[in-house]
């Protein structure tokens, strides 16, 4: 593949954090000497970030964009960023850039061990946080992860830290698959990682909260527990 690099980053209503996050990611990947795309995906934002994104897609042919004008859920924007992806390795994370683009490093040292996934972790030996979440999201996200281990795999030990890559052919078939768009999103990809033999790292990563979470506990609470249900019957129903 020509392109050695896909970094997706999907965006909600993010003009006031666009700015800041564009610049996070740019500045970093221009000074790379190898291939690169950096994918953004307007998911039915209704704010100025559909603007913002054609503004910035200008600066640099490596820069693109994807918009569609329904908002679907973050599991839906990274799923079309990776029907895109042309890189040898894909990327997704967040605008807010609460894992530092710079963790890629360690991640791509992972792929080269043979690797076929890796994920950032805020679980295991290493990873730091900065600046916790608020307390009710924190615990949220433990519960959350705690429930995957349970049902999914305990080897995992943080299923929502939004900083996952993959090898392309094996983005292209587990997100093919997608189903789940909300908060069990990332619990539907653990699950077809474990289903089909992938071998998967997991990398601590620095991390830090930064305000404009579009996280609802109590909505999310259900979301979550609805999103595992329809990943089991799925399996049941040879979905995948």
């Amino acid at each position: 593949m020509s392109i050695y690099l896909s970094v997706i980053v999907p965006c909600y209503n993010e003009e006031l954090r666009f700015k800041h996050g564009f610049n996070h990611y740019f500045s970093y990947l221009k000074k790379q000497k190898y291939s690169w795309e950096l994918l953004f995906v307007n998911d039915g934002s209704y704010d100025k970030t559909e603007e913002l994104l054609k503004n910035s897609v200008k600066i640099n042919k490596n820069v693109k964009m994807i918009s569609y004008s329904k908002n679907k859920g973050k599991g839906y924007a990274i799923v079309k960023g990776v029907e895109k992806a042309q890189g040898q390795y894909i990327l997704f994370s967040d605008i807010d850039h609460s894992v530092p683009i710079s963790t890629l490093e360690s991640f791509l040292n992972s792929f080269e061990r043979g690797y076929d996934v890796v994920i950032g972790s805020r679980r295991v030996i290493g990873a730091k946080f900065l600046k916790r979440q608020p307390f009710l999201r924190e615990l949220l996200g433990r519960g959350f992860s705690a429930l995957v281990r349970l049902l999914i795999d305990f080897k995992i030990t943080d299923t929502t830290c939004g900083f996952k890559a993959f090898k392309n052919e094996f983005a292209k078939k587990i997100f093919q698959k997608i189903t789940v768009y909300g908060w069990a999103f990332d619990a539907e990809i653990i699950f077809l990682c474990k289903k089909y033999g992938l071998k998967v790292s997991q990398v601590p990563v620095v991390w830090e909260d930064v305000r404009g979470s579009k996280v609802s506990v109590g909505r999310d609470i259900v979301e979550s527990f609805f999103g595992l249900l329809k990943v089991r019957i799925n399996d049941i129903q040879n979905k995948y």
